[in-house]
This record gives C-alpha cells, sequence and structure tokens, in this order.
C-alpha cells in the first residue's frame, strides 16, 4: 500500500475531503503526530527515514535534499498551499521525485485577511477590544481606507484579489512588481511605480510576492525608512521578506505607526519580540484559513496526489520534466 506522510498541520483538518479521496483510492494516510513537532530539518529526516513515505503531503516544514533521500519510495511531494520555498524543487527533480502546489486555493481568503488587518490597523481595533474589555470606554479615531493610499508589492493572484476588493472601497493603489499584471490595465486608479515612490508615497504597504533568493529581506531599514511615519506594513506573505530586526526598530521607535503581520522568519515565533508590540497586531500565520479554502486546497492535494502517481499531466506539477521518468505501472 502506498504512504502518504502528512507533515502539514491543516491537510484534512477542516475538511476530510482530501484524506477521504485518497483513503478511497488505497492510499494509507500517516499523520506526523503532535510530539513530533516542530519539524526541522534533522526531525524531518528521522520521520522520513523512519515511515518511508510514498508521498509528503506538506505545509512549512523544511523537505530538503537530505529529507528527500531519507526515504526509497518517496515519489512526490505534494504542497498544502502555494509558496514552495521550502521544498528543494531542483534536488527533487534530480531524484526523480514530482513536487506540485495548490494555486489559487487560498488567493480569496488571503485577500480578505489582508482588508481586514487593514481596517483593523486604521480603526485601532485590537486597541478599542482591549479597552472595553477593561472597563474603558474610550474613542479611538481611525482613518477611511477609501481616504489613503495604498502599496501593494507583488500583482499576481493574491495581490490583484487585494487591489480589487481596495476599488470597492476607492482608495488609490500604487503597485510594484517585476512582471507587470495586464489585468491591471482596466483599474485607473491603479499606476506601476518603483519600490521606492511605492515606499514614499503609500499609506499602507502591503506585501504579496512569493519568496525567493531575490526577495529575501526586500524590505529592510533601508525601505522602512522610506516610510511615512505615519503608514503601516502589512505582511500576509511571508515572514523573511522582512528584516525584522530592522522592522522591530522601526516600531519601538515609532518611525512607522504599525505593523500587521500574519507570518515570521521562525515559526512559531515565541521569541520574537515583534509580538510583544502594542503597534503590532501579531497573527498565527491563518491569513488561508478559511473551511471554503481548505476544502478546495485539500481536494486539489489529493487529485494531484491521484493523478501525478500515474503520470497524468498536472498544470500545478512544477516539475513536469519528471513525468518522463515514471512508470505508470
Amino acid at each position: 500500500m502506498k504512504r502518504v506522510m502528512v507533515s502539514s498541520r491543516s491537510f484534512g483538518q477542516l475538511s476530510d475531503v482530501g484524506p477521504k479521496l485518497l483513503s478511497d483510492a488505497g492510499f494509507e494516510i500517516w499523520r506526523v503526530p503532535p510530539e513530533e513537532r516542530p519539524l526541522d530539518e534533522a526531525k524531518m529526516v528521522e520521520i522520513v527515514a523512519r515511515e518511508a513515505p510514498t508521498v509528503i503531503v506538506t505545509g512549512a516544514e523544511p523537505v530538503s535534499r537530505l529529507v528527500m533521500e531519507a526515504s526509497p519510495n518517496l515519489a512526490m511531494i505534494m504542497k498544502h498551499g502555494v509558496g514552495i520555498d521550502n521544498i528543494d524543487i531542483p534536488a527533487a527533480t534530480e531524484l526523480g521525485i514530482l513536487v506540485a502546489n495548490a494555486p489559487g486555493t487560498n488567493t480569496e481568503a488571503v485577500a480578505d485577511m489582508t482588508i481586514a488587518m487593514m481596517l483593523a490597523l486604521l480603526r485601532r481595533v485590537y486597541e478599542a477590544v482591549q479597552s472595553t474589555k477593561s472597563g474603558g470606554w474610550e474613542r479611538y479615531v481611525g482613518h477611511d481606507l477609501g481616504a489613503l493610499k495604498v502599496g501593494i508589492v507583488g500583482t499576481g493572484k493574491i495581490g490583484l484579489a487585494v487591489i480589487k476588493r481596495l476599488m470597492a472601497f476607492g482608495s488609490e493603489v500604487l503597485a510594484y512588481d517585476i512582471v507587470h499584471n495586464p489585468d491591471l490595465i482596466e483599474y485607473a486608479d491603479v499606476r506601476y511605480v518603483k519600490l521606492e515612490e511605492l515606499l514614499r508615497e503609500s499609506d499602507i504597504v502591503s506585501l504579496h510576492v512569493p519568496l525567493v533568493a531575490a526577495t529575501k529581506s526586500m524590505i529592510g531599514s533601508k525601505e522602512l525608512a522610506m516610510m511615512k511615519s505615519t503608514a503601516f506594513l502589512v505582511n500576509m506573505a511571508r515572514g523573511e521578506l522582512v528584516d525584522e530586526e530592522a522592522l522591530l526598530v522601526h516600531l519601538k521607535e515609532n518611525r512607522i505607526a504599525g505593523a500587521a503581520v500574519d507570518v515570521y522568519a521562525v515559526e512559531p515565533p515565541r521569541s520574537s519580540p515583534l509580538i510583544g508590540l502594542d503597534n503590532v497586531l501579531s497573527t498565527p500565520h491563518i491569513a488561508a484559513y478559511t473551511h471554503e479554502s481548505m476544502e478546495r486546497m485539500g481536494r486539489i492535494c489529493a487529485q494531484t496526489i491521484l493523478d501525478g502517481m500515474q503520470s497524468i499531466e498536472c498544470s500545478n506539477i512544477l516539475n513536469p520534466e519528471v513525468m518522463t521518468q515514471k512508470d505508470p505501472s
């Protein structure tokens, strides 16, 4: 029986559609238990060597060459999500292991969460809730989202979805990406600018780029210094896009007004000083977590595994050249 090792925390947790599809097809599903977490590379190697899975359904834990080589049976790595910065795809390709992700499944959820965080920052929702719960009755004064200029860094699927929502509020949008999205042409209130201009002019800066070598620490001391002292930073993408030490300094010294952070360089971020700051909204990497997105993601992950293991072409397989090495039997 082909074994699926689930190291993702969320696969099958909110919706059983994915595990059921795999079980009905004859796959054995084994989930990493809580007592074996957190999952660093060494722990992953240990577990993979012991369990010898055919497929790994991964979340954010590292899937390196050493991890892949630990199982002689490993044929596929399925990312329960979109970002694949934790997977060594060149190594997987060299080893003849398929890699796939689930693009588009969490776009609406992350875009909604991004807008929610913007509104929470602008209307000082967290402060107002804490004050009211403790017996206060202070009238916190905020800002209209539609009256502000919002900078969107990264105009792929999620960035575009955020921009569409901002249009309903009436916000002016500045966009930055190395590749311009032609779908933005229809929006008169959106214009592409250089990153420096976006940082200088925006009241809110929201990050929606993947984590690759070129984007790691793309927002550091130099970039934060360009932002207005009244501006907010929103990061729902990847923690390592931002130099967290530089962000800490700018927030503590009120060089920027605040931040909303759903992702961190190290997760869980128990030792991160960002969490304790009053001008930071900290959440536990939940932007994609809705019942609807988890059902879509689970279904696509399971179907991709079923197709991939039968050498059926899928648009979300990231190294399709491996298909030519596979024996459908």
